[in-house]
């Protein structure tokens, strides 16, 4: 599977691609890849491409089955979303090529599997109409689609895709952006975000979202204003990380106290059902991280046993520091896809196990890291003392157990010790008390 997606011969297909089309490849750079055994690879290239002076960069994904059952699968769904059709990244849609000799396939973005209202939502005509009630107009159409700025922010084979929509011209300034995913998940979010809009609204500066704008049915496509400043980055000494502490408190507090019906529920044993799963991974790739996780999750049982079930809330579903937005000290809460109800310590955990770094550079990220973890917990213990924590160190363990995983999947230089090391600490939090 290394073979089949390395740059050699990423770098071959995408030659053949570009035969006869007066475009030249110039650089193939991986950007990410993703390991889940026993059955999935994934890892995306940006490939660079120019005729004379223009330039181009493309977005690549290949994707590996590894076992005849999962590559049966994967063909299957391919070939109803488009794999025989002529693979275009330049005047048309990269569509999947397959090699089932291999077992991989590749494409080009903005074509995906599980997202088909990609395409659209990346094409500047049919964006043009949309963005500024242009439909029918086609001359105003074209004519605009020539000012529309179309950029992809971020993509993530068959999780979603964020995109910026910019136009700046005499008559019409634009920037917003807007985000697609599979199913009706884009629907929900759109209606979570509105509810939260408005609970934010009893509490002024406690809770700061980017302001809904619509959604477009027809390409699933959430439509939200822009957000100024930049993502709070890993430096666990910055003042921009530092804050997130206070920010996250406040923010889960409002959104524990909004009351905000949804559908999904995060339950404490389907959790612990997903560490199962995991640590039958860890058996192809570490077995001392296999038996460290297996010996965990023993203990987690027993601790949920022993505990009753905490109070049940609307919660985030994926709260941590790079969720933030920073701009002159004021941090902005994103990414509500995974809004669910769950007990009261699931994203209090989750906060926390992400406070710590996965290679602190000295002792003193560490020290910043706990004082950031202590000041979270503290703030909002302030805003509701009443709140039932019982089995927050079971929560916590579990997303650092989550996090060892996300490094076994990656695969990036130095994992092993990285997800050891984490699966260690999650005995010791499971173990800990919240600070006094």
């Amino acid at each position: 599977m290394e073979e089949a997606t390395d740059k050699a011969s990423v770098s071959a297909f995408v030659e053949e691609v570009l035969a006869g089309t007066g475009w030249e490849l110039q650089a193939v750079r991986r950007r990410s890849s993703r390991f889940e055994p026993p059955d999935w690879y994934w890892t995306q290239f940006e490939i660079t491409i120019n005729k004379g002076d223009e330039e181009r960069r493309l977005r690549l994904v290949a994707k590996g089955a590894l076992n005849p059952a999962a590559w049966e699968r994967l063909s299957e769904r391919l070939m109803r979303h488009g794999a025989g059709r002529s693979c275009d990244p330049i005047d048309g849609l990269g569509y999947p090529k397959l090699f089932p000799e291999s077992r991989h396939a590749y494409w080009f973005y903005p074509f995906d599997p599980t997202m088909p209202s990609l395409p659209s939502a990346a094409d500047p005509v049919r964006m043009a109409g949309v963005l500024l009630g242009l439909q029918g107009e086609t001359a105003d159409i074209l004519a605009a689609s020539r000012r529309l700025n179309v950029q992809r922010v971020r993509y993530v084979p068959e999780v979603g895709a964020i995109l910026r929509y910019t136009m700046d011209t005499a008559a019409t300034k634009l920037d917003v952006y807007g985000k697609v995913q599979p199913g009706n998940r884009g629907r929900r979010t759109f209606r979570i975000v509105e509810g939260l809009w408005e609970a934010a609204k009893q509490y002024p500066g406690f809770l700061n979202l980017p302001r809904p704008l619509g959604f477009i049915e027809e390409f699933g496509l959430l439509l939200e204003e822009r957000v100024r400043g930049r993502p709070v980055g890993g430096n666990r000494m910055s003042a921009e990380f530092m804050l997130t502490g206070n920010a996250a408190a406040e923010a889960l507090a409002v959104i524990h106290e909004s009351k905000l019906a949804t559908d999904g529920q995060i339950k404490i044993d389907n959790e612990i059902a997903r560490l199962d799963r995991v640590a039958e991974q860890f058996k192809y790739v570490l077995p001392v991280g296999h038996f460290l996780l297996t010996d965990l999750i023993a203990h987690m049982r027993d601790r949920v046993r022993k505990t009753s079930e905490e109070a049940w809330l609307p919660t985030h579903g994926d709260m941590k520091y790079d969720q933030f937005i920073h701009h002159n000290g004021e941090l902005t809460l994103l990414d509500f896809d995974y809004f669910a109800l769950a007990e009261t310590s699931y994203d209090l955990g989750k906060f926390c196990a992400y406070t710590i770094p996965s290679s602190p550079k000295s002792w003193q990220d560490s020290v910043a890291a706990e004082n950031t973890r202590r000041l979270f917990l503290e703030r909002y213990m302030e805003l509701r003392p009443e709140a039932t924590l019982q089995r927050f160190g079971v929560y916590e363990a579990l997303q650092l157990a989550l996090r060892a995983m996300a490094f076994m999947w990656a695969q990036s230089s130095g994992w092993e010790r990285v997800a050891e090391t984490f699966l260690v600490m999650a005995f010791e939090r499971l173990k800990s008390r919240l600070p006094e």
